[in-house]
């Protein structure tokens, strides 16, 4: 699985830019990357890594059950990972009982929230860095992923 997942990311990511004829946003170019002490930029590192891994256990999890995700990235583990990664910015527990987002490793993992029902959407968050521009130069700062089609932080329900 490890190797698949690494083939992924090293292989179809990159095209995808390329084949939509632009090249693709690399953070660790941008300015504020270069400003991150050496201790941050290894935590974001951790970050980029992990998340490529949960993207890909949270497909394989979809694919198991009918396209439908987990309500929490817990349920990961054991079907498709052996455990699940810490955020390597969290130093104590979040508190998230006023946000979208579901915590994970109770409130040691990364942050997660899955789209509407019937959609192959999520989102997955770090606490850490929240004004990187980790996505974009311009623009979605934050530490986070996003998968599927979220409009205004809605991900509307698939046409029938």
């Amino acid at each position: 699985m490890k190797t698949k997942l690494l083939l992924f990311a090293l292989i179809v990511l990159p095209l995808v830019g390329a084949l939509a004829g632009e090249k693709p946003y690399n953070f660790r170019t941008h300015d504020a990357y270069q400003k991150l002490s050496d201790t941050d930029k290894q935590r974001l590192e951790q970050v980029h890594r992990d998340f490529v891994l949960l993207w890909g256990a949270l497909d394989m999890y979809a694919d198991y059950h009918n396209g439908n995700l987990p309500e929490t990235l817990d349920e990961l583990v054991p079907e498709c990972l052996g455990e699940l990664p810490s955020d390597p910015f969290v130093t104590e527990p979040k508190n998230l009982k006023e946000s979208y987002y579901q915590p994970s490793k109770k409130g040691y993992g990364y942050q997660y929230r899955k789209g509407s029902p019937g959609n192959r959407a999520w989102i997955v968050a770090s606490v850490g860095l929240p004004d990187f521009p980790y996505l974009a130069e311009r623009g979605n700062i934050g530490l986070y992923l996003c998968k599927g089609t979220w409009l205004s932080g809605i991900n509307p329900m698939p046409a029938k």
